[in-house]
């Protein structure tokens, strides 16, 4: 038998067999990088910070067509301590988000890389000018690195129903001064149908040591003493001004009878239910939560809803605007550094804080957004007006302090008085020690 090789065919095989090392290289070269990113957020739904994430994504997939954006949404209290604990076993996010209380995790560790050469540095001269809060960035200076960037920030203000504040004849400028609140909650806690038991509340708290948030004795003692925090994260907690903020908040329970007893065992969650519920007239939230609890009212009419100041202890001084909010992290040992710092840089640039605000509802945080002819339309009024705050009395953490849970060690203060458990200095020492064990 004879056998016909047809030498064409052959070096054509051999050919394709030489050249499929290559194909597969480039390939393997145009495969997508993916970024993966924690947040509390989920663009797949339909909330306004989630639809402005979403569009950030989109545009910047279209921008960049070799770069996916991959986000695995968490809870947002286990946000920071994730992101550390993920560091420590080498399989961090390649960026994490961290909202102010929760900083400190970051900023003490080696986990965040360095944000300064690959943002901030490449910014132009009028970027950094247009910023509303500057401090927000030095905050996260540490060493001359740049460890976080800010994506939007919150504060914690007083809200307050303005139809009850008519009815009892009550006006903002009663709202100035912690005792103005006071005389101001009585008139407004009503007993409609004659049970002997209030069925409107004049003031509003969630006092559990989980899900926690910002309540008046903490701003109160930041109002009096200008900060929890000494040199080297010293903690300033067990102190006359503490005090006098921890017993002003117990006496709404006990003295004043314009809070409910259950607020013990309230989540910062529940009362802002109960408060939408039309259950309380005024209560401190987070200004980033105006716009659930107007959507959520329910037997009043959600237009009533006003924000003003955090009262002070003296009319001629306002309350402290102590600004928080979440932050972007890049993991320092991820193989898609560059990529991930390109997306911050996406996340966080003019177009985006746009797109925060409108959708997002989120308070402009440059100037140039806070000058759009839109933000004077009546529904951006209170990003107005906390924008305007943080001009005025705006007040941050140090970022490298633990604060994470200081909420709760004053929440649990207020419990054991209240409970009658320990007096007003031994709950605060108490409180004190347990926020410097975190530093």
């Amino acid at each position: 038998m004879t056998i016909v090789i047809d030498r064409r065919a052959v070096l054509a095989g051999a050919a394709t067999a030489l050249a499929m090392p290559a194909v597969l290289r480039e390939a393997r070269a145009q495969s997508p990088v993916t970024v993966t990113m924690w947040t509390f957020l989920d663009p797949t739904k339909d909330g306004g910070r989630e639809r402005a994430l979403k569009q950030m994504i989109e545009s910047f997939e279209a921008a960049n067509p070799g770069v996916r954006i991959r986000v695995e949404p968490q809870v947002w209290t286990t946000l920071g301590e994730k992101f550390v604990l993920g560091h420590n076993s080498r399989n961090a996010p390649d960026i994490g988000w961290v909202n102010a209380e929760n900083l400190g995790l970051i900023l003490n560790t080696e986990a965040a890389a360095d944000l300064k050469p690959l943002v901030v540095d490449q910014w132009p001269a009028e970027r950094r000018r247009d910023m509303l809060v500057p401090s927000l960035l030095e905050s996260m200076t540490v060493g001359g690195k740049v460890l976080a960037m800010p994506i939007m920030a919150a504060t914690w203000a007083l809200m307050v129903r303005r139809d009850l504040m008519a009815q009892a004849g009550v006006t903002m400028d009663d709202l100035k001064t912690w005792g103005g609140v006071v005389v101001a909650a009585k008139k407004m806690t009503r007993d409609t149908n004659g049970d002997g038991q209030p069925d409107v509340w004049g003031f509003g708290l969630g006092l559990a040591t989980e899900r926690f948030s910002m309540t008046p004795a903490v701003l109160g003692t930041v109002g009096a003493q200008g900060g929890l925090f000494g040199d080297g994260c010293k903690a300033r907690i067990a102190t006359a001004d503490a005090a006098k903020a921890l017993q002003w908040q117990a006496d709404l329970i006990t003295t004043h009878r314009v809070t409910p007893r259950e607020a013990v065992a309230m989540t910062s969650d529940d009362a802002i239910d109960q408060f939408a519920a039309g259950r309380y007239a005024m209560q401190i939230v987070a200004n980033s939560r105006f716009e659930q609890i107007q959507r959520t009212a329910a037997g009043w009419n959600k237009d009533d809803l006003a924000i003003t100041a955090v009262p002070g202890w003296s009319a001629d001084k306002p309350g402290p605007t102590v600004i928080a909010g979440w932050y972007a992290v890049a993991w320092r040992n991820s193989p898609r550094l560059r990529e991930a710092a390109r997306f911050i840089e996406h996340m966080t640039n003019p177009a985006a804080m746009a797109l925060w605000s409108n959708p997002g509802t989120q308070v402009p945080m440059m100037r140039s957004i806070l000058a759009r002819p839109e933000m004077a339309e009546p529904r951006n009024a209170p990003l107005r007006t906390v924008a305007e705050l943080f001009g005025v009395s705006g007040t941050s953490m140090p970022g490298q302090c633990n604060w994470a849970r200081t909420f709760a060690d004053f929440n649990l203060a207020t419990q054991q008085v209240v409970l009658g458990q320990r007096t007003v200095a031994d709950a605060l020492k108490q409180a004190e020690a347990a926020t410097q064990d975190r530093q």
